[in-house]
């Protein structure tokens, strides 16, 4: 005997239809038919008259709906507590400040629509202070770059992929010049990331890697304030790709930067084992599909080709 036979019963007995019943359980007449014929076969009776109409239940049939009632009442009553315990709660949620400026907005607007009871704390940080919280279990999830690879204690889901590039500004001499090296860069002042970002300790590496020291003028957390002092010429910066949109291409000179840093990802960054509560589960689905669906192809595909043979020539530092 399975619960959803005598669910199939308690609609059937209600409505005295099995097409009725079956609706109410968007389950198909044979389906439901099948239910109440194994719980005949179950208990060795009778449940209902097949030659009355409507049909009516036998006496064997009012005792089994005696007794279920409460069951199935008691099942629906906790369905709905449920619901109700999956639309409120409170998480804390991580991410890098141009994900919280730009990505994060309005999947949280929609999300708030569908779950107004469930409070979310937003926490803008850099990659290493964001795997340390995710670490700590002080944020429930973070939206960042994969954690390192011999870290056991993080899962990380991986939403989509991005590459480095050089921001200029306009018609600066690099733009002239479809294969710069890491040389070239240090020509400039230069603007990078916060000393804590992925993306700054692997520029520092390279840089040490050759033995280069540099001008870093101005170091920021946000991307749109490294795009600013760009445009107004205080020097060039090396940023992330994701952070771009169509209409920087009009500010300021965009060189891809493929083939002297690869490529890194942006995910869902957990702790293992943490239990996650289904508002959270939700959250991440909803904000997984806004996140993928942001990263937009700012190149053409002959661009693509043309950086893709530029990082087989090898010039990574």
């Amino acid at each position: 005997m399975e619960l959803r036979e005598l669910i199939s019963f308690y609609n059937f007995a209600r409505v005295r239809s099995v097409s009725k019943a079956a609706r109410t359980q968007v389950l198909g007449r044979p389906t439901g038919t099948t239910h109440l014929r194994k719980l005949e076969d179950e208990f060795g009776i009778t449940l209902f008259d097949r030659i009355k109409r409507p049909i009516q239940l036998t006496s064997e049939g009012l005792t089994l709906l005696e007794l279920v009632t409460p069951v199935v009442t008691s099942v629906d009553a906790l369905k709905t507590q449920m619901d109700y315990a999956e639309r409120r709660g409170s998480f804390v949620v991580g991410a890098y400040p141009d994900l919280v400026t730009h990505h994060l907005p309005t999947g949280i607007q929609r999300f708030r629509e569908d779950y107004p009871d469930v409070r979310i704390r937003l926490l803008a940080r850099s990659y290493n202070p964001l795997i340390q919280l995710v670490r700590s279990g002080e944020i429930d999830l973070a939206f960042c770059s994969s954690p390192p690879a011999d870290d056991t204690t993080l899962e990380f889901k991986e939403l989509f992929q991005y590459n480095t590039v050089l921001l200029t500004p306009a018609r600066h001499p690099l733009l002239q010049d479809n294969q710069i090296n890491i040389e070239d860069i240090t020509r400039f002042p230069l603007i990078l990331t916060a000393p804590e970002s992925q993306l700054r300790q692997r520029v520092e590496q390279a840089f040490k890697n050759r033995g280069l020291a540099p001008d870093v003028v101005l170091a920021l957390d946000d991307t749109e304030s490294m795009k600013r002092y760009v445009e107004i010429g205080m020097g060039i910066a090396i940023g992330s790709d994701f952070t771009l949109h169509k209409d920087d291409h009009n500010k300021f000179g965009v060189l891809r930067l493929d083939h002297l840093f690869p490529s890194s990802v942006i995910g869902v960054c957990t702790l293992r084992g943490k239990f996650a509560g289904q508002a959270v589960r939700n959250f991440i689905e909803m904000m997984s599909e806004q996140i993928r669906d942001f990263h937009v192809e700012l190149w053409s595909e002959e661009e693509n080709e043309a950086i893709a043979r530029l990082a087989q020539v090898g010039l990574n530092p």
